[in-house]
């Protein structure tokens, strides 16, 4: 991938190890793990720990956690899914019994099982080196003596705090009534200490002392219950990929959406798209149109796979791509129905020289999540429930033990067998159409990878729900003329900020023909790449 220029930052390189993560701490840890002689998964639960306690808005250990890892020795893409399910209470009945119409969009009763730790204790059980208690040190200590925070997670906190009445969430995000400002000294005491006794004791969310306070805080409005918790298990699966002018591309396969990037490259593969500049009227109504197509598909299918039959190698057949394809009309907008693409999310790359790479998300949902905090824990809990429809014969309805449609997605590119790019970025219902936009700056255009990452970018979506469905948020990098010329084909055009946070924040990292790895690293956020 040549570079052509055009970064805004420069993409550090290094030889021996590398991690792209959305904050600069995380990325040192991981990294400081890789310099010790641990290997990539080890590294990626250090960097995720640290991740937990510096963005809590974004991720946390009270979320989920889907990733990819690419192990060199055998050559293959392992996926796992961390995600939890809702709770044995959940059901279109009982929301009726509680005089509710959906499922509520944050507090107890958006609630699902936070996945993440489980996840972490069985990355480390299949191919980590070191035990999770010495990983977690520098998230650790981080909760206990503090951290600097981030103008991004103070904003956070003011904006969500207008819709939290939670007293534990409170009491930790607004200590004595005063919202922290930039630069202060952030302690969470109650996760240290939850941190500590998670590296002694990796079931302490499901039958332990957390797990115990979680079911508690929510016995009397939350869906899930103690049994729920116990019984909770993520699950090793098989990834989905597709093949992408050459490049294989992988992605998190249902409950995920990575369904839908893969889609959405089938549909380009058939269309030349560097026939037209990149951001010309041409380029961003082919990339809109195509995205529309294959989400329509994404919303009609995806869901937990263990409840209902998702059709993904016929969905990701070349023909039905061609056939799907005859609805793009080069000169006009379609009709476009789009879910809401809000949400806070963290995604990270790490890799080492050995060809070994991971690729992880991993969320509480939105901003902070449910706004619910289990109390004496530290632990933000995800509202991740909140994505069940009540549609009773859709696939992703509001139904018991059940995984939720999830925005969440990471993504390998492998050529020859071998890992060229890992890719994962934040952004709710936003995500796969940002991976393709990125991947296609990569592949069609031959950007490197921070210049892939920096380029304007679109999303079509609700960010507040009086958005019309099909506003398209538009970076206002790119130029008036063609905003206007998109707006003539029909597009609902809004233009937003030059590095508007809510079009994802990327990290990636990139392996060159001569295995030096590229990190990148989105100026939208607080990210850094780290290598050595």
């Amino acid at each position: 991938m040549p570079q052509i220029g055009y970064a805004h930052r420069q993409a550090p390189m290094a030889r021996q190890g590398m991690v792209a993560s959305c904050h600069p701490l995380a990325s040192l840890a991981g990294v400081e793990v890789l310099k010790s002689g641990g290997n990539v998964v080890d590294a990626a639960v250090a960097t995720n720990g640290v991740l937990a306690v510096t963005q809590p808005n974004y991720c946390g250990v009270g979320g989920d956690l889907f990733c990819l890892y690419y192990e060199a020795k055998s050559r293959r893409v392992y996926f796992l899914n961390g995600a939890g399910r809702s709770g044995s209470r959940a059901g279109l009945e009982e929301l009726g019994r509680r005089g509710l119409t959906a499922v509520p969009p944050i507090g107890p009763g958006s609630v699902s099982v936070p996945g993440a730790t489980r996840a972490w204790s069985m990355l480390l059980e299949r191919f980590g080196t070191r035990p999770l208690k010495s990983l977690l040190e520098p998230a650790l200590r981080y909760a206990a003596d503090g951290f600097p925070l981030s103008l991004i997670v103070c904003q956070a906190i003011r904006e969500r705090s207008v819709l939290f009445d939670d007293p534990e969430w409170r009491r930790v995000f607004i200590p004595g009534g005063v919202y922290p400002e930039p630069g202060d000294v952030f302690r969470q005491p109650d996760l240290a200490r939850t941190l500590a006794d998670l590296g002694d004791e990796p079931d302490l969310f499901y039958s332990g002392r957390v797990g115990q306070a979680i079911a508690k805080r929510l016995e009397r409005d939350g869906f899930l219950t103690a049994d729920d918790l116990a019984s909770h298990t993520g699950e090793w699966a098989e990834p989905i990929s597709t093949t992408y002018r050459g490049y294989t591309v992988w992605e998190t396969p249902p409950p995920t959406q990575g369904l839908a990037t893969l889609l959405t490259l089938n549909l380009l593969e058939g269309v030349d798209v560097t026939a037209n500049p990149i951001h010309s009227v041409e380029h961003l109504h082919l990339l809109l149109e195509m995205t529309k197509i294959a989400y329509a598909d994404r919303d009609r299918w995806v869901a937990d796979p263990a409840a209902s039959r998702v059709p993904v190698e016929a969905l990701l057949d070349k023909g039905y791509a061609a056939r799907r394809r005859a609805l793009y009309d080069p000169d006009k907008a379609q009709r476009y129905e789009a879910g809401e693409a809000d949400g806070d999310t963290t995604g990270f790359v790490v890799a080492d020289w050995r060809g070994n790479m991971l690729s992880v998300i991993q969320s509480i949902y939105k901003g902070f999540g449910a706004g619910v905090v289990a109390p004496g824990t530290g632990v933000v809990l995800q509202n991740r429930g909140a994505y069940f429809n009540t549609i009773p014969a859709h696939p992703n309805c509001f139904a018991p033990r059940q995984r939720p449609f999830h925005t969440l997605i990471a993504s390998i590119v492998t050529r020859d067998e071998r890992p060229v790019l890992g890719l994962a970025n934040m952004g709710g219902d936003g995500q796969a159409m940002f991976h393709t936009q990125i991947l296609t700056n990569a592949f069609d255009f031959g950007m490197e990878i921070q210049e892939a990452i920096e380029r304007p970018r679109f999303f079509m979506g609700r960010l507040d729900p009086s958005d019309a469905p099909d506003l398209i948020r538009l970076e206002g990098r790119v130029p008036a003329p063609v905003r206007e010329a998109l707006v003539a084909r029909g597009h609902n055009i809004l233009t937003v900020s030059d590095w508007f946070s809510q079009e994802g924040q990327a990290h990636a990292v990139a392996v060159l023909t001569d295995g030096v790895l590229r990190g990148g690293a989105d100026p939208r956020g607080d990210g850094a790449a780290v290598g050595y």
